[in-house]
This record gives structure tokens, sequence and C-alpha cells, in this order.
């Protein structure tokens, strides 16, 4: 019996033994540090394979996580750390490989973890295309009015308009609808939204709700359809993370900001909750910015209410005043499943178009704009040994706003004239996606996705002094804009050195009108006119349907660990929209125009080559880009069957012609239409590139910047291709003590003049598009420990109160400001 006992015991001993060696085996620890060695407490530290295995923890006080009952293979480790940039690795867990130490650098210029540039988690230095990573850390530290601002210092970027709310980005070049702008991967572009005119609302987007924006340079189309033409913008919202233990715990934050230009204020509290099940985050924001002042106008003539000025320097009409509601909520079943649902909303009041305004009683702005989305996403990983995850998500959006234009009367010669223009777009998608691991070599990806836009516009014009008759008509017919699409991508990792990526998508569109009240032709154009320029059945409801084929094969070559190389070439394509197919009616600022059903899409051939290296104190990229597009669409003159210029008659009896060339007069204005205008070539280049230099115990400098040149040629006509800004260099030098909580930055943005431009539009803008350098300066200190943190920016951005627009942009840019961002955050 004794010998049984004893026998027993030794088995047992062994077991629980074996099982310890087998669990210690399976925990594998990760210490994130700072460049000068030192841990850092509260970092967030997530793994991720492969298979969609995910884990994700709070560094404790020795900048330590362990992760228990992972499988050895190979993860993707991401870093979060207030104070630092976004930091992703990857590594090889298993065998003696049981612990991993990541130094999170101070520069911009980062081993980053991009979602847009391949629908899955994958390091920029894996990506084939320029993708620019702007993280919660330098929205922070680069304290903006918008986050449309912050297109001026990145990489083949540029702005227009100006304002709090309505500067929005252009990517080499190119903007509005030609640009996809995405909110967690869903689309903000809607199909009713003027293309030449106005553009996307990046401003619906608040500043103090995102947590990453991801700038892909390059054509999207094939994982993201119509609009990525140029690049696609991801913007990407704070969530509510995952924390383990069983304990639920509460947390919140509170940002400020201010900018003395404009006596600009916002604020946002958001409160947080969470444990290993569940977790929850809501804020509201606030804002308020009156005009802004240019810079210093001594010697500036075209100032003053004349032009658009309220005063010498004060720009009118430039004012906004917004909130923003974000409520999130996310389910985790088990370590495989999970459920989120969000809410976002926007208001924004008062919009003012900068110097739409004059000294003699005409205004235009935007009373409001707002948008509505609800969506939700569900996930589920690990599924096979060969299907790693599924996820689908959906999404409800409405965007709801009004454009007026006010003339003021002056009797008893004009009783002046009043027009608003609402338009009330509902759009609604999904999309399902699954990864499949097709053995060691093949990464695929796989879905399927759709959306539609409604559109219900009205417009209403009277005269401002008694009497006074409204008028209701309609510019847009109720109508509706979608598409059903499949793609699939491949990721083939030849060896350790050489990694294929290519794609292939196919999309069904579909866009309709239907027979609206209020909408109808007008009756000053010719009826065999309407025929020839294809108009004549737009009132009574027209439906077009077309398909769109697209592909793209790029590849990464990593020379040696330090040096990769890139390629790609793919196709592009964006789809004519509501605006361009059905608009009928008088422009925003004058002029008339008319739809046409019968554009084709806008497609390109898009080619990439680049080169991205990295050394322990030195990192960088280089890329050239060639891209070629052919019925690219623009507004012209609408000419009939006979070569004439169509005129609308203000003033009946409408006669006939007696001749072709009819002369514009008070009571006949010419008509406008877009058309598909042959080919195009945009070229350039982008270089970026930093490096760090530790100075002894004063902590570390870190001098860097970028340069973009474009190069455009209307391929037609054999001339320079207008509207793109030519040379842009940004140089930038940041110290940060060795701790990195205090820092100081200068950073001068030079853009050189364009005189690459047509004799015509010289003639037309007054000669050549000036060159200006603007320097901005800012500092800040950040504090941290693992369950809170303070942090405080101020700056002077335009230090030298430079008078300046951006490149063809009509507005000035904003003059000197001191601009102050505070955070407080509990964890």
């Amino acid at each position: 019996m004794i010998g049984t006992r004893l026998y027993s015991i030794i088995i047992l001993s062994i077991l629980i033994f074996a099982f310890a060696a087998h669990a210690q085996q399976n925990v594998f620890t990760i210490t994130a540090k700072d460049p000068n060695g030192g841990v850092i407490p509260g970092a967030r530290i997530t793994v991720k394979s492969k298979t969609g295995a995910e884990q994700s923890a709070v560094a404790n006080a020795d900048g330590v996580v362990q992760f228990a009952n992972l499988d050895g293979g190979d993860y993707l480790v991401i870093v979060d750390a207030a104070g630092f940039p976004r930091t992703a690795r990857e590594a090889t867990f298993g065998g003696s490989s049981t612990s991993l130490d990541v130094t999170l650098n101070i520069g911009s210029i980062n081993a980053n973890v991009t979602t847009t540039a391949t629908r899955t988690q994958i390091t920029t230095e894996d990506t084939a295309v320029p993708v620019t990573i702007v993280g919660r850390e330098r929205l922070e530290r680069q304290p903006v009015n918008t986050i449309g601002d912050i297109f001026r210092f990145l990489p083949g970027t540029s702005t227009t308009n100006e304002g709090a709310f309505q500067v929005r980005p252009r990517i080499r070049g190119l903007e509005s609808n030609r640009i996809l702008i995405l909110v967690d991967g869903e689309r903000l572009n809607n199909a009713r939204t003027s293309t030449g005119n106005s553009g996307i609302e990046i401003g619906l987007v608040n500043v103090d709700g995102i947590e990453t924006v991801e700038v892909v340079r390059g054509a999207g189309s094939v994982l993201y359809g119509t609009d990525a033409l140029a690049g696609t913008i991801n913007l990407i919202t704070r969530d509510a993370p995952q924390r383990g233990g069983d304990r639920f715990r509460f947390g919140g934050s509170v940002n400020g900001y201010y900018s003395s230009n404009e006596s600009g204020r916002r604020g946002n509290l958001a409160l947080t909750g969470s444990d290993k099940r569940i977790a929850f985050r809501v804020s509201q924001s606030l804002e308020r910015y009156a005009n802004y002042k240019s810079g210093d106008t001594t010697g500036v003539s075209n100032t003053g209410p004349t032009f658009g000025f309220v005063s010498k320097d004060e720009v009118g009409n430039s004012q906004s005043h917004g909130s923003s509601t974000q409520v999130t909520l996310r389910t985790f079943f088990d370590g495989k499943n999970d459920l989120k649902i969000a809410y976002d909303g926007r208001r924004v009041s008062d919009i003012g178009s900068p110097l739409l305004t004059n000294g003699f009683g005409f205004n235009a702005y935007f009373p409001h704009s707002n948008r509505d989305k609800f969506n939700g996403r569900f996930e589920t990983r690990n599924l096979t040994n060969y299907l790693a995850s599924v996820s689908a998500s959906f999404y409800v959006q409405d965007q709801d706003r009004v454009f007026t234009n006010v003339v003021q009367p002056v009797l008893p010669f004009f009783r002046g004239n009043f027009s608003e223009t609402t338009t009330d777009t509902r759009s609604i998608g999904f999309d399902l996606q699954s990864n499949w691991l097709l053995g060691s070599k093949n990464f695929l990806t796989f879905g399927v996705s759709y959306f539609r836009d409604e559109n219900k516009d009205a417009r209403l014009t009277q005269t401002v002094a008694p009497p006074i008759v409204p008028n209701r008509t309609t510019s847009v017919p109720r109508a509706d804009f979608g598409s059903v699409a499949f793609f699939a991508q491949d990721e083939f990792t030849f060896n350790n050195r050489l990694k294929f990526i290519g794609g292939v998508r196919v999309e069904r569109f579909s866009s309709s009108s239907t027979m609206t009240d209020g909408f109808a032709l007008p009756a000053g154009i010719r009826q065999f006119q309407l025929v020839d320029i294809g108009v004549a059945n737009i009132a009574s409801g027209l439906e077009v349907k077309e398909t769109a084929v697209t592909g793209d094969f790029g590849a990464v070559f990593k020379v040696t660990d330090n040096i990769s190389l890139t390629g790609r070439v793919g196709r592009s394509f964006r789809v004519a929209n509501l605006f361009e197919r059905f608009f009928t009616g008088a422009g925003s600022v004058g002029g008339f125009l008319v739809g046409n059903p019968n554009l084709k899409p806008e497609r390109g051939i898009n080619v990439d080559v680049g080169a991205k290296f990295r050394f322990s104190r030195v990192a960088g990229s280089v890329t050239y880009f060639n891209n070629t597009y052919r019925d690219f669409l623009v507004n012209t003159t609408a000419f009939d069957s006979r070569g004439c210029p169509v005129v609308l008659r203000t003033q009946p009896p409408f006669l006939a012609d007696s001749v072709c060339n009819v002369t514009p007069s008070m009571s006949t204005i010419l008509v406008q239409q877009t058309i598909n205008f042959s080919r195009v070539r945009l070229q350039g280049f982008e270089a970026e590139a930093e490096s760090s230099f530790r100075i002894g115990d004063l902590g570390f400098l870190t001098p860097g910047g970028n340069i973009s040149y474009l190069h455009g040629n209307n391929l037609q006509a054999n001339e320079p291709f207008n509207i793109v800004p030519r040379l842009k260099t940004v140089l930038s030098l940041r110290w940060n003590d060795a701790a990195n909580r205090y820092y100081g930055e200068g950073q001068t943005r030079i853009v050189n003049k364009q005189d690459r431009l047509t004799t015509a539009f010289r003639a037309s803008n007054g000669g050549d598009e000036p060159g200006y350098a603007v320097t901005d300066i800012r500092g800040g200190y950040n504090f941290r420990r693992e369950r809170y943190r303070f942090g405080i920016n101020a700056g002077v951005t335009n230090l030298f109160d430079r008078f300046y627009s951006e490149q063809f942009v009509l507005a000035p840019a904003r003059g000197r400001s001191f601009v102050l961002g505070t955070t407080v955050e509990l964890f």
C-alpha cells in the first residue's frame, strides 16, 4: 500500500512539474522601453498572430506585460504609450524566445502598424505603398483647429480652403471626391457632394475623437472601390479597449484647446470603463471659432470689406461652431469573438466660406452641416487551421447640409435675392471580410462590400425685400447611387526577403433618379440642345449601370534587415456621382450647370516604386510615382451638335438663333456641363527622413523633414496641368529630455512658386502662384504613470505673421496664433 501511494505521489509530482514547465514555456514577457533604456509603465501592449488570436494588457510599473497561453509562432507586437508614437514589431515566440524588449523611438517616422493599406494589420515597412501614420501623440503635440490642418505638413499632401471647418486635403495634386476618406474603414464620401466646387467635409469628424490618421498615397481602388484615385485617408476613432482581470475599472479624460487668432476654443470630456468582458467609451466635445485673422497685411492692397475682409486683417465669413458626441460599446464573448456598436454624432453651425462676403451685402455660408452615424462590427477569429478570421460590419449614416446665398436689396432697383439649398443624404453599407492562411506562404483576404447613398434635395429662392414670393425647386432629383463588390488580395511570402502582394476587385454600380416634384429643365434652353447634350429625359427619371474591374500587383524586397525596396502597379477608377450626373440649376456662386448622365468613369494606371530604410539612429523613405488618368472629368461650356455653345435665355420670348456664336448678355447665360476630358499625367517623388542623436545628459536631438515634388501634364493639349502645387519642403528640429517628458520643436514649411501654368490660367489667375515659407514653434510637458497622465502643449503658428495663401486657394491662411492644448487622462 505504501509503495502504491509513493508511486502515485511520484507520478503526480512529475505531472505537476511537467504542467508547470509547459505553462512556463507559454508565458512570454514583453518590456516597453524608452530610447534611454528606461522602462515605460502604463504602455498598452498588444500581440496578434496571423490566425487572429489577440491579447492586450497594460504594462506594470516595470514596463512589463506577461502573456500566458500563447502558442509559439510569429506575432505582431504593437506598443502604445503616452508621449510616444505607436510602435510595431514582428516577433517569433517559442522555444528559447520567451522575452522581447521593444524600444519606442522619439520621431514621427516610426515602425508603425497600418490596417488601411492591406485591410489587415501589417507593419508599414511591409507594405508596397507609401503610408503615413499620424497617431494620437502627434495630434496632441501639434494642436490643430481641424484635422485638415495636418495635411499641410505630410509628404505628398497639401490643403484647399480655409477656416476651422472647411480645410480639406489634397493628395498628389488631386482633391475632393478623387480622395477616399474613411472613418473606421467605412466611407465618409457620399455621392451627392460636388466634386470640383466643395468636396468631402473632413471636418465632420472631430479632432478629439480621432485616435489615428492613416494616409495611403496611391490608388486604393482594389480594396475600397470608387473615389480612391489619388489616395485613401482612414480616420480611426478612439476605442474602448479591453482590460485583463475580473475587476471593472473606470477611467476618463479631459482635453482642452485654445487658439488666440480666432479666439478658438474646443473642449472634450470622455468617460471609459472596462473589464475582460465589456468596455465602453462616452465622449462629448464643444467648439467655437470666430473669424480668423490673416497675416500682416502691410503693403497688401486687396483687403478690407470690399474684398471679403471685415477689417484690414480679419477674414470675413470664416467662423464656425460645433459639437460632437461619441458612444462606443464593446463586448468580448471569449478570446475569439467580440462585438462593437458605436454612435458618432456631429453638429456644426454657422459655417462660413472665407471671403464669400463683401461690403455690398453678399454672403454665402452653411447654416448647418450635421452627421449621424450608427455602426457595428462583429469579428470571430482562429476558426480553423485555414480560416484565420471573419468580420462583418454595417453602418447607417445621415449627412444633412444647408447652403445659403444672400444678396441684400438695393431699392428701388433690386429687391435682393435669397437662396437656400438643402441636401439630405442617407448612406447604408455592409462589409464581410475573411482572412485565410493557405499554407505557410499565402495569406488571402477575400470579401464582399455594399453601399448605397440615397439623396433628397430641396431649394428655396425668393427676394429679400417685399413682396416676397417663394420659389421651391430641386437641383438634383431624388436619386440613389450604390454598388456591390467582390475583392480578393493575396500576400505571398516567397522567402524571408521577398513578398508579393496582389489583388483584384469586381464592382457593379447603379445610379438612378426618379421623377421629382420641383425638378424640371429650364425653358430657356432649346429642346434640340437638350437632346444634343444628353439631358432631355433627365426630369422623367434615368438609370445608369456600369461594371468596373480593377487590380494591382506589388512586391516588397528586403535587401537587408534595414533596407527594403518596394514597387506596385495598379488600376484605379472613380465613377461619376449624383451631382455630376443629375445636378441642373444655378451654381453656388454663379453660372448655370446641367447634368450629364452619359459620363464614363475616370480611370488611372498608377505606378509606385520606392525604398524604405531604418537604422538605429536614422529612418526614412523615398518614392517615385507616375499616375496616368483617362476620361478625367472637368466642368466646361456645353456645346450642341453644331458646335455652338448652349445658352440659357432668361428673358422671353426664347427665339431661335440666327447665328451660331451667341454672345452672353444680361438675358443669356452660358451653360456648363461636366464632360470626360482625355488624359492627364501626374508624376513626382516624395521623400522623408529623420535622425536622432543623444546629446549627453541633455536628452535627444531629432532633425527631420520631407520633400514632395509634383509635375502635371495635360496630355491631350500638350500643356501643363493646372492647380497642382509643385514643390514643398518641411524641415523640423526637435529636442526632448531622456525620459521624453519635456520637448521643444521648430518646423518650417517651404512651398516654392508654381510658375508651370498655362497662359490662359496665368492670365485669369493674375500671374503665377507665389511661394512662401511659414514657421511654427511648440513645446510641452508630458507626465505619465501606470494609471494616469498629464500633458500640456503650447506653441506659436505662423511665427512671423506672414500674409500668404495656400496655392490655388482664394482665402489667405491664418496669421500668427498662440495655441495651447491640455490633456488629463485616467486609465
